[in-house]
């Protein structure tokens, strides 16, 4: 269990780091390029997921995770785990610590941002929390117990 949380704890810092330098020195993500998917991704975003499925495997390999199945199932949580925590970090960066022009100071993510139009949001009393991030989260907390349990993902998800 122990290395279950020194992973997340690894992966948690990881993201919030790059969170950090995503809103304060990469000002522009989309480098005046137009989105190649879904009216959503730029190519910035597929530099970004190759960073983040390397860390995540890197992680994975420094923890001491082995075996190929558990190792791809659990990188592909941890890297959707690692883009909600920085994610999140870059919006509430930009709630509390905003950068000198920012027209969106002071706030956290709002109804319509592009993060909250993949999968729709759900309204918070001071925010609207993507849908996304409960996806990604039940996910990974599945697949963790399902590694840690050696049982199937469904059995896992279904006895939740």
């Amino acid at each position: 269990m122990r290395k279950v949380w020194a992973l997340v704890l690894s992966a948690s810092l990881f993201s919030i780091a790059y969170g950090f330098v995503e809103y304060y020195a990469i000002r522009d993500t989309t480098f005046g390029y137009n989105p190649v998917m879904f009216s959503l991704v730029y190519p910035y975003h597929f530099i970004m997921a190759a960073v983040f499925g390397l860390t995540a495997y890197a992680l994975l390999t420094m923890h001491g995770i082995k075996g190929a199945i558990p190792s791809l199932i659990l990188t592909v949580a941890l890297f959707s785990s690692m883009l909600v925590v920085e994610d999140f970090t870059w919006f509430a960066l930009r709630a509390v610590a905003p950068v000198h022009g920012d027209s969106n100071a002071g706030k956290l993510i709002s109804q319509g941002e592009w993060t909250t139009r993949f999968m729709g949001s759900t309204d918070a009393y001071f925010t609207a929390i993507p849908n996304w991030y409960f996806a990604s989260m039940a996910f990974s907390i599945i697949s963790v117990l399902a590694i840690k349990s050696r049982r199937p993902l469904a059995a896992v998800a279904s006895a939740l």
